[in-house]
């Protein structure tokens, strides 16, 4: 919706990036957001879920020295993490420098991933199970952007940090959360992006590192991203690739989505999304969605949500497992 994120979308933009205003003395802000959802499963049971509540504290601290934190309470209050926590160092125009826990900014959904921001409830397949979104990590990030051409710019992300780390072959989510290294072995990474005046952007992102050091096996990710917004009308698309070493062969893994959205009136837009994933051999993770619904915006702050979302196994029999989301969302 044209406009009416706004200032929240500026907001998120800082989970990763570590550009505060230039006004000196801003001090700390405290921002969030937060989602309240009704689920009915094909099959299963019906049941309302206070998904999420995040707290967001960040400001200029002194100088060029930023601060930003968010504190996130899952399915009222069941969960309870530290979703990010840095600091960054912002004195050079083209150079911030961020330290401390950090959303990766590969690809774009790791980042843009909360529910008033992502107009289709839900992670795309890949999402979770290819790239771990959320994927949060601890280290040392450098990332800026250089001007190229009229109001078009590159940007870059370059980061260094602790890594998955897990046993040969394992689920590569549950290898998250190493705030303290259990390995001498760091991963690297970075995302290359450019930002045209013509309203679209695109990036490339790399993030590697050895996983099981006791057997010296290494995952690799790789990823292109896209978007494109003119009139009302935004597409965006996303595609990750891992490659797992394994003792018993590699394992590659891959997630793809395209999604679409509309805004008819500055208080409706309909959306619209593909995704799938792929798991090597005959997989019950070899699956595909559709989701298709229409946001409501009762408010400049928040967002209704209806969406049916049609779930798809490709390599396994087929389950009814079907969805219905409404989904309230705020930005605060």
């Amino acid at each position: 919706m044209v406009g009416r994120f706004r200032y929240f979308t500026l907001v998120l933009v800082g989970l990763a990036a570590a550009a505060p205003p230039p006004a000196e003395g801003q001090g700390l802000v405290v921002t969030g957001y937060a989602n309240m959802e009704y689920l009915n499963p094909q099959g299963g049971i019906q049941t309302f879920d206070a998904h999420n509540l995040n707290l967001i504290f960040i400001g200029q601290l002194r100088g060029d020295l930023f601060a930003a934190g968010e504190i996130e309470y899952e399915h009222g209050g069941a969960e309870i993490a530290l979703e990010y926590a840095y600091l960054a160092f912002t004195r050079w125009r083209y150079v911030n420098v961020v330290a401390g826990k950090f959303i990766l900014p590969f690809g774009t959904f790791n980042v843009n991933h909360p529910a008033w921001m992502n107009k289709v409830p839900g992670r795309p397949f890949g999402f979770d199970n290819v790239w771990p979104a959320t994927y949060n990590e601890v280290g040392v990030m450098v990332r800026g952007g250089l001007p190229a051409g009229y109001l078009s710019r590159v940007t870059y992300d370059l980061w260094v940090v602790n890594g998955l780390a897990g046993a040969d072959g394992a689920d590569l989510r549950g290898m998250r959360d190493n705030n303290e290294d259990v390995d001498r072995n760091k991963f690297v990474g970075g995302r290359l992006g450019f930002v045209a005046r013509m309203r679209f952007d695109v990036g490339a992102s790399l993030h590697t590192g050895t996983y099981d050091a006791a057997n010296n096996l290494a995952v690799t990710f790789i990823g292109v991203d896209g978007a494109f917004r003119t009139h009302g009308l935004e597409l965006r698309s996303e595609l990750v690739r891992a490659a797992q070493e394994a003792t018993a062969g590699e394992l590659k893994k891959t997630g793809f989505y395209a999604q679409a959205a509309y805004l008819v009136t500055p208080a409706i837009e309909p959306a619209v999304r593909f995704s799938q994933m792929e798991f090597p051999g005959a997989s019950a993770r070899d699956v595909r969605e559709i989701s298709v619904g229409v946001s409501v915006y009762p408010s400049d702050f928040g967002a209704l949500r209806l969406f049916g979302r049609i779930n798809k196994e490709r390599s396994t029999p087929e389950v009814n497992n079907n969805l219905f989301i409404a989904q309230l969302t705020v930005g605060f």
